[in-house]
């Protein structure tokens, strides 16, 4: 299950909590949310992630009101429709119950992802339920001090770093043509090794991995600059053939990238 709504809220409310992960985006306002015993203040452009199962409420002052986006998120689905790496960071916070985050939502594309993530029950519809699980996954890929692979709590062994800083590499990398023997010579790793470790740490290949994360910058540059083409975004992201990078896209979102931006620009 996939639901969203709008939320003005001005009254406190009652403890409570839910099976579902809830994404808490305050578009504007002030207030704050108790999660058990801490407090996080409600400000604009502010991302709230809280743990299924874990007791908050909503606080305000006399004089305080506040305009949420919430998100509410099964794990079963997570499973489905959200990497590896992005699944096991929001298991990861189970064990603190909640985390948030100030910094890239506060860019306007960040803000128009949150606020495109189609409202009521998702359900049925294969193109909207990929829609908007494929926004979901673009926000959660913009929340780097959430989405780094220490918020998890599992404790990082010398191999572990190095696929974290191979992650970084791929990052810094994608407009680029990358092969194996690249990326193990680079690393002092056997190709073996390499690729033995790297599904073991984000749960893809690398050839998955590098086409989730070059979908999503595509993605990113398909909402945020309006005047990029789609075959400019695709050889910018590291897309040599159209045709593959159109079967990929709708693939993992449900609309060719056409449809997907004509579809953003018009929330």
């Amino acid at each position: 299950m996939f639901w969203s709504a709008r939320l003005e809220l001005s009254k406190s409310t009652e403890w409570h909590s839910h099976e579902v992960l809830e994404l808490v985006y305050c578009t504007s306002g002030a207030g704050s949310v108790l999660v058990g015993d801490r407090p996080i203040d409600l400000r604009p452009n502010r991302l709230v992630f809280i743990a299924p199962e874990t007791r908050h409420r909503f606080l305000f002052e006399e004089s305080q009101s506040a305009s949420l986006k919430i998100v509410c998120m099964t794990s079963q689905d997570q499973a489905m429709y959200l990497s590896p790496v992005q699944v096991g960071m929001l298991d990861g916070l189970r064990s603190s119950g909640c985390a948030f985050s100030d910094g890239p939502a506060g860019e306007p594309i960040v803000r128009q992802l949150v606020n495109s993530i189609p409202e009521g029950t998702v359900v049925g519809d294969r193109q909207k339920v990929l829609m908007a699980w494929g926004i979901v996954g673009l926000v959660l890929a913009s929340q780097a001090d959430i989405c780094d692979a220490s918020a998890t709590g599992k404790p990082h062994g010398r191999r572990e770093e190095k696929m974290v800083r191979i992650c970084e590499w791929l990052l810094n990398h994608l407009p680029e043509e990358i092969n194996l023997d690249d990326i193990a010579s680079t690393f002092a790793l056997s190709r073996s090794l390499l690729t033995r470790s790297f599904r073991r740490h984000t749960g893809m290949s690398i050839v998955e991995y590098l086409n989730t994360r070059r979908l999503e910058r595509a993605a990113v540059l398909l909402t945020s600059a309006a005047d990029e083409s789609i075959a400019r975004a695709a050889m910018d992201c590291g897309f040599s053939n159209l045709s593959h990078f159109h079967r990929c896209f709708k693939s993992a979102y449900g609309l060719t990238p056409a449809e997907f931006r004509r579809n953003f620009s018009e929330r």
